[in-house]
């Protein structure tokens, strides 16, 4: 029988995931968890098979750091990340962070379940998709004015963060101004300070004038 923990923060999702899962032969959900902490005291209590993490939990790090504490600290428990993120840079850490696998939520229930059986079974598992996103992953820089170095390419949505945040705007300001989820938000702060290699928002904003990405 194959244990599967779900870590997620929202109890309709877990919930859900949960019922596809229900009924499969040699396949069961035995610890459903909604918090980083409760993740790291039931695996402590009781160790599973496979764990179905959602990287936003409840912020990226978050679910990065965890995806590294659980390869560390339990090599026979494997971590497939189950997420709405589809960017390959992200993709690519938390593999490198030990994840074994990588699905979005939009899933179905035929790949969820193959994607549990395939690494239980000592492999990776990545669909069509996730393969897809990888494969078309090319490096997206142009050179700026003499002197100022590469100007990383950022999204539509990147740019419009990093404006707000130059702005001086709360995480919950720039969410309810985007029309979109803290988590989102979190997500896109994430990734500009990767894509601009700095560790924390006031360096991101000193390199983004810098590249003249803001003015």
């Amino acid at each position: 029988m194959i244990r599967v923990l779900i870590a997620d923060d929202h109890n309709v999702f877990v919930e859900g995931i949960e019922s596809l899962i229900s009924g499969t032969s040699g396949i069961e959900v035995t610890q459903r968890c909604y918090t980083v902490a409760s993740v790291v005291d039931s695996l402590r209590k009781s160790p599973v098979d496979v764990v179905l993490l959602d990287i936003s939990f409840p912020q990226i790090d978050d679910g990065l750091g965890l995806c590294e504490q659980i390869a560390r600290t339990y090599p026979q428990t494997k971590v497939i990340a189950l997420t709405m993120h589809d960017e390959a840079s992200l993709i690519k850490r938390m593999v490198k962070k030990g994840a074994k696998g990588y699905l979005l939520k939009n899933t179905t229930r035929s790949e969820l379940l193959q994607a549990i059986q395939t690494v239980h079974g000592e492999k990776q598992y990545f669909n069509e998709t996730i393969t897809h996103i990888l494969l078309n992953d090319t490096p997206k820089v142009r050179r700026t004015q003499p002197g100022i170095g590469l100007k990383p390419h950022l999204t539509p949505r990147e740019s419009e963060v990093l404006s707000l945040i130059a702005q001086g705007l709360t995480t919950q300001q720039m969410a309810n101004q985007l029309f979109v989820s803290v988590k989102a938000v979190e997500f896109h702060r994430s990734s500009l300070l990767m894509k601009f290699g700095v560790s924390n928002t006031a360096l991101l904003i000193k390199s983004a004038m810098d590249m003249q990405c803001i003015d």
